[in-house]
């Protein structure tokens, strides 16, 4: 499996260097600070809470926000977001996406990846599990479904049914046993 290489990324470090008398600042008696600097090719704003959570947009235009504690948001109608370069997500604890959460019928989930990339999901340390409680599971593969098992190989059905355009062909290193009755090889 052609696995994505893992980006280490960590927030910029805050871009001061003001210069008198470009650098304008709003401090309250509790520590609350805005501060918009118009020092040339260095241009920024602060805004920085006491306790550490502070949002700085640089001459750039980068924005980096550092929070000190929990975020909340929420929109009451439509979010688009347009990522035009790379997004890296790493989430210290769980994460949960609950979609269609009002049961409305006709609200997909959908992933869709353009061409020439790949979708890998790995589990370092655990399962991977994947259920649809009442409705059908489809997999389609375009062309080879390749499917490799370090230990037993189990497969459950109520039925099978297997149709193959062109040859059949099973291998087994060991004993090949095939149980039922009455068996049936026309």
């Amino acid at each position: 499996m052609q696995l994505s290489e893992g980006d280490v990324w960590s927030l910029p470090e805050n871009t001061y260097a003001a210069e008198y008398p470009y650098n304008h600042v709003y401090e309250t008696e509790s520590g609350h600070t805005l501060e918009f600097d118009d020092t040339p090719n260095k241009e920024r704003i602060l805004l920085y809470h006491h306790s550490g959570t502070e949002t700085e947009i640089t001459a750039e235009g980068t924005k980096n926000s550092i929070n000190k504690d929990s975020t909340y948001s929420i929109t009451e109608k439509n979010n688009k977001v347009y990522i035009k370069g790379d997004s890296d997500v790493t989430i210290g604890g769980r994460h949960k996406v609950i979609i269609n959460a009002d049961g409305d019928p006709n609200n997909n989930y959908d992933i869709q990846i353009g061409p020439n990339a790949n979708v890998n999901i790995q589990v370092d340390n655990g399962d991977v599990n994947i259920s649809t409680l009442t409705g059908k599971m489809n997999l389609y593969a375009g062309e080879d479904f390749n499917l490799t098992v370090g230990g037993t190989y189990r497969l459950k059905a109520g039925r099978i049914e297997e149709d193959s355009q062109t040859t059949t062909t099973r291998r087994a290193a060991g004993r090949y046993h095939t149980f039922g009755g009455p068996i049936d090889h026309n």
